[in-house]
């Protein structure tokens, strides 16, 4: 009777674990989780930004944040998707009326360069409207 109970219980969780999904619409690669704005620079030149930038990927959904030195959070999301080649990024904020977060040369469409990607280190550039070279360099988080 006991091996019956502990043989159902065992398969009960198995089950259980097999059924949990933290990567909603399939694997997404080396972009899944949370990324740190380790540094970002306009045309070679280092921008000071206050506060910590994050960004975050799932299935389709981009949420950027930003976190003051205060600990007070501001976020935005948006969505994002990669070219078949994986070297071309697309992140945009479809709603005008939550595209507020501040980070230098995002703007509410993104069009990427990803020029490193590895499973901790990520660098894409972009040029903004006015012409400015923006390259991001991100470090993933434990």
């Amino acid at each position: 009777m006991m091996k019956a109970i502990s043989l159902y219980i065992i398969t009960l969780l198995l089950l259980l674990s097999l059924g949990s999904c933290t990567r909603n619409h399939g694997d997404i690669g080396i972009w899944f989780g949370t990324w740190h704005v380790e540094r970002i620079t306009a045309s070679d030149t280092t921008v000071d930004v206050e506060g910590d930038y994050f960004f975050q990927f799932q299935s389709k959904v981009f949420r950027v944040s930003l976190v003051s030195d205060h600990h007070q959070v501001i976020e935005n999301y948006g969505t994002w998707e990669e070219s078949e080649g994986g070297n071309k990024m697309t992140i945009s904020f479809p709603d005008p009326n939550v595209y507020y977060i501040d980070m230098p040369g995002l703007e509410k469409i993104n069009h990427f360069t990803v020029t490193k990607a590895t499973s901790s280190d990520i660098t894409f550039t972009k040029t903004d409207t006015t012409g400015n070279l923006y390259t991001y360099h991100l470090k993933k988080q434990p």
